[in-house]
Formats: C-alpha cells, sequence, structure tokens
C-alpha cells in the first residue's frame, strides 16, 4: 500500500537543465505503458499478501519479482521520452516515488523467498530476474538515467574505489577478529579483562568516526607515522569493530552450558581441548553474528576515512556533496550498500555451512 501511495502521490523521476540545477518533478504516468504495467503489479503484489499461505510464497517472489522489473523499465521508458530531442547536458534522475517503489518490490521479494520453501524456485526466481535486469539495462532506457551517466563518467575510477573500500573494510574487520576473538576468550576467564576490554570496546563505539579519526593523529605522531592515508583508517576500522566481535565471542562462550564443561572434563580434557573442541563449536554462531555486524558497520564508517586520503566510495560519496550533484553522491552511496548486504548474506551463509543444525536449534548432535 506504502509502495503504490509513493508510486501514485510522489514525484516519479525529476528532469533536470543539467546535473547540478534542480529541475521538474514528473509523475509515473510519464512513462507511459509502463508505468500502468508497474501500477497493476503493485496492486497484485497487495492481492497476493492476501492470499491463502500456501501459495502466497511463490505469488509474492512473482509479485516482487515483476515490480522491480516494471519499476526499471518504467524509469528507462522515463528517461528516453523525456530527454528525446532535449540537449545533451539534460539530466532525469529518479524521484522519490520510484526509490518507495523500489524498497517495496525488495520487501515483497524478501517476504517472498522467506515464504517460500523450495530452493529451486528461488534460484528459478534469482536467475529470471537477473536476465531481465540485464535486459532492461540493455534495451531499455536505463544508460539515459543520470545516475547512469555519472557512471560513464566514473566509470575508469569506480571500480578502483570498490577496490579500495573492500581492502580497507576487509583490512579492519580481519584485524578486529585477530584482536576481539582472543580477547573475548580471555574475558570470558578472566573478570579484569571483561571488565576492562569491553568497557573500552564501548566506549570506542560511542566516539564519532570524523573524532576518532582526530584522536588518532597524536599518537601516530608520537610514533612517527602519517595521520592521513590507510594507515589511521584501518586503525579506526579495527578498533571500531572490535566490540561486537569481542563481545560476541564472550556472550557466546559465557551462555555454555556448564554441564556440557563438566562432560567434557569427565572425559580428560584439558582447557584448550575443551575450549576448541567443546566451547567453540556452540559459542561458534554468536561469534559469526559479531563477525557479521562488524563487518556491516565497517562498510559503512569507512566511507568517512575518504577524508584522510584512504580512499574508497566515499571519495564518490563527498565529491557529490560538494558539487551539489545528488546522482554522483548515490553512486558512492548505493554500492555501499549492496556491499553491506552482501556482507550480511555471506556471512549468514557461512553460518548456515559451518555450524551444525543442531547447535543452531540449541541442542546437541
Amino acid at each position: 500500500m506504502v509502495a503504490l501511495a509513493g508510486c501514485l502521490l510522489l514525484p516519479f523521476v525529476e528532469f533536470r537543465p543539467n546535473r547540478i540545477v534542480s529541475g521538474t518533478f514528473e509523475t509515473v504516468f510519464v512513462a507511459g505503458v509502463a508505468s500502468w504495467a508497474l501500477v497493476a503489479l503493485i496492486a497484485l503484489a497487495l492481492v497476493v499478501a492476501l492470499a491463502p499461505g500456501r501459495v502466497r510464497g511463490s505469488l509474492l517472489l512473482v509479485a516482487g519479482a515483476g515490480m522491480g522489473l516494471a519499476l526499471l523499465w518504467a524509469l528507462g521508458v522515463a528517461a528516453v521520452h523525456l530527454q528525446e530531442g532535449a540537449p545533451a547536458i539534460v539530466r532525469v534522475s529518479v524521484g522519490p516515488g520510484a526509490w518507495l517503489v523500489g524498497l517495496g518490490a525488495l520487501i515483497v521479494w524478501f517476504a517472498g523467498t522467506r515464504a517460500t520453501a523450495s530452493v529451486l524456485v528461488r534460484r528459478i526466481a534469482g536467475v529470471a530476474v537477473l536476465l531481465g535486469v540485464a535486459a532492461i539495462a540493455m534495451w531499455g532506457g536505463l544508460g539515459e538515467l543520470s545516475l547512469a551517466r555519472e557512471y560513464a563518467v566514473q566509470s575508469r575510477r569506480f571500480w578502483t574505489l570498490v577496490r579500495q573500500h573492500l581492502v580497507l573494510a576487509g583490512t579492519g574487520v580481519g584485524f578486529g577478529v585477530l584482536i576481539g576473538i582472543p580477547l573475548g576468550v580471555a574475558a570470558s576467564r578472566n573478570r579484569v579483562v571483561r571488565d576492562a576490554g569491553l568497557g573500552i570496546a564501548s566506549v570506542i563505539q560511542t566516539i564519532p568516526s570524523m573524532a576518532m579519526l582526530g584522536l588518532l593523529i597524536a599518537p601516530l605522531a608520537a610514533l612517527g607515522l602519517t595521520a592521513i592515508g590507510t594507515t589511521p583508517a584501518v586503525i579506526a576500522l579495527t578498533l571500531y569493530a572490535l566490540l561486537p566481535i569481542m563481545r560476541n565471542t564472550f556472550v557466546g562462550l559465557a551462555g555454555v552450558d556448564a554441564a556440557v564443561i563438566d562432560a567434557g572434563r569427565g572425559m580428560g580434557m584439558g582447557r584448550l581441548q575443551l575450549l576448541l573442541r567443546v566451547e567453540a563449536p556452540l559459542a561458534l554462531p554468536l561469534v559469526i553474528e559479531g563477525v557479521r555486524a562488524a563487518a556491516v558497520l565497517v562498510i559503512g564508517i569507512a566511507a568517512v576515512t575518504a577524508f584522510i586520503g584512504a580512499g574508497g566510495l566515499g571519495i564518490l560519496v563527498f565529491q557529490g556533496w560538494g558539487q551539489q550533484a545528488d546522482d554522483l553522491t548515490l553512486l558512492g552511496a548505493i554500492p555501499m550498500v549492496v556491499l553491506a548486504v552482501l556482507a550480511d548474506v555471506s556471512m549468514r551463509g557461512l553460518r548456515r555451512l559451518v555450524v551444525s543444525p543442531g547447535i543452531e536449534e540449541g541442542t546437541l548432535t
């Protein structure tokens, strides 16, 4: 209902004289037949939400995919129509109504994936969506949108910035794992380490990212290191990754049933064997959840490190702000959202892969 209201009541696209100045807003019906198809599919999704539980999952997948593909089609048609006969510098930007419809399509799609038990159906639907997106991108006019034109201008360095962002975030999370997990283990054994370690990590988490980068200047200068570039960025990201990893490790180990540990001792296991063969497998789901939370957090914070010359997608975001070019800002922001989602999905997949189903259900197998 919210997506339908956004489609009908909010501006669908914005027609701009150039990439910087504001323009005029257009409704969804500027896309002609594609707009009616979009409205119909949103209404279909609303009907499907009330369908019986047995068929609802597959129908939601179809409705969500249809909404998303129809949205892309309508945006491409609107961009081509509005720029027909106009100067080359004009731009067509995605309006708030279209963003709301896109959010609605994602919600319907994910609801469908959760309600559909068949893995084969989910995979077929995913492949169909990818093929549909590729077809619309090639022949549907999406290349005429302002966001696509910004990518065309920045394409040479775009993937370099993505790679820099991944390296920064991955290095920060990697060091966070190397430091946070041992500290979490020590916290589960020693009250002083627990109080001091978790307390300091909690305080670090409350420091704004820009302030953190400023606070690192004096210590790095005292060590003879530069306060700009990759080094302070990685240090800051590592510090932010510590709390979720350390806390989840501690909670996971502390939550192991004492009877299970006593049984291990009765089998003749030493402290290290108990940790590796009993406690660690039982705590692993929470440890992975901590790494997942840290990865999603650090991917977002890594954007700020562009201020100190560390690179990454934050460069596009801040350049877009400085030039008042909204689509350039989105060109940096949207990939960060995608990377965060991919990190979340990857860690959830890793958890399903390495954690025993019996442990997931809270029982021993």
